[in-house]
């Protein structure tokens, strides 16, 4: 599965490459660390799995995810928070995420929604 990571926070995007690097059948096709850079990336590497930080220094994972429903990208995207309150679960579920996690519940969890969604999509 191809996974483009979008992270403002350098360690954590290495620390998803290496967990994802660790893992038969994914790859790290692209990083980001802000909307615009995710947008244009996204956009460029068409992955089939976004993981996506919500809190980015010139917006919000929001608005990528509204880009990638209205773009009809298809995708599966797992947003991350460290301040997963429930509007914003039940927003970025509206608008299509697979799964929203708590970063501050460990990022394996991050492992094991990718793993779940791996059956679903469809590989080209």
């Amino acid at each position: 599965m191809n996974v483009f990571i979008v992270e403002d926070s350098l360690k954590t995007r290495k620390e998803l490459a290496n967990l994802l690097a660790d893992e038969k059948g994914f790859a790290v096709v692209g990083e980001a660390g802000s909307v615009r850079e995710a947008l244009a990336g996204i956009e460029a590497t068409l992955p089939e799995a976004v993981l996506l930080d919500i809190s980015l220094p010139d917006g919000s994972g929001v608005e990528v995810l509204k880009f990638i429903r209205l773009n009809d990208l298809k995708l599966s995207v797992v947003v991350l928070t460290s301040n997963p309150y429930d509007a914003l679960r039940t927003k970025c579920q509206s608008l299509g995420a697979a799964a929203v996690l708590d970063k501050l519940e460990g990022l394996d969890q991050v492992r094991q929604a990718l793993l779940t969604l791996s059956p679903r999509l469809k590989v080209n």
